[in-house]
């Protein structure tokens, strides 16, 4: 069920930055042309409001801690997150990745917020960085605990490299050494790990935390805001 009505002054509040986003669509040119551009605007409409009905449900849920969409509406960093997440949902309709841009908005404007331009940075990170990403570097930053949170049993590992870990704890990259190169160096790159994952080393060292403090806290920028709340 959509959380607000179509004409509440939150939905409405909302929904204006999709209107800012389909206003690009040319008119005029064959009747082809025209057609085209009404269903991509439909579609691209359609996008937008799924991605602000998502975000509204949880500005409301944790409106006690960050103010109702009045209040954040007259918020820069909120506005300036809002507006660039709306641009990267545009682009995409992975649920996860949806997801992670919510928290991310809504995070803006937490207590533990990072300042604007390393939100930005993040933002830059998240449009580049699919889910896949962003699950490696969950791992990396705590592999104990992913194994343990996932129900995944750990491989006995006495000497070796982190490759091995990431491909026991993601099933989905099993067999598939190049991608998980790809995926780690594209964080080492942005600076979130601090070693590549095919240096050969010890059981403790297969198993330390690999993530930098930066990304420890693009981490904690993504993360769902109520599950940080005590």
């Amino acid at each position: 069920m959509d959380p607000y009505p179509e004409d509440s002054d939150r939905r409405q509040g909302l929904t204006k930055v999709a209107e800012m986003a389909i206003s690009f669509i040319p008119v005029g040119g064959s009747a082809i042309q025209v057609a085209f551009n009404e269903a991509a605007g439909r579609g691209l409409a359609d996008r937008r409001t799924r991605w602000l009905n998502l975000l509204a449900e949880k500005v409301h849920q944790l409106e006690d801690r960050i103010g109702d969409f009045e209040h954040l509406a007259g918020e820069d960093t909120f506005m300036d997150a809002l507006t660039t997440a709306s641009q990267i949902a545009d682009r995409t309709s992975r649920a996860e990745k949806l997801e992670v841009l919510r928290n991310a908005v809504v995070n803006s404007v937490m207590p533990d917020a990072p300042d604007d331009d390393t939100q930005q940075l993040f933002f830059d990170m998240i449009d580049r960085f699919t889910a896949t990403h962003v699950r490696m570097l969950t791992l990396l930053s705590d592999p104990p605990t992913w194994f343990e949170r996932h129900g995944i049993d750990k491989p006995n590992i006495y000497a070796g490299a982190k490759a091995v870990v990431v491909e026991a704890g993601m099933p989905e990259l099993a067999g598939r050494q190049d991608l998980i190169t790809r995926y780690a160096g594209a964080l080492m790159n942005a600076g979130l790990i601090s070693q590549p994952v095919t240096g050969v080393m010890s059981e403790s060292g297969v198993w330390a935390k690999a993530a930098t403090p930066l990304g420890i806290e693009f981490l904690a920028f993504v993360a769902d805001p109520e599950a940080k709340i005590d």
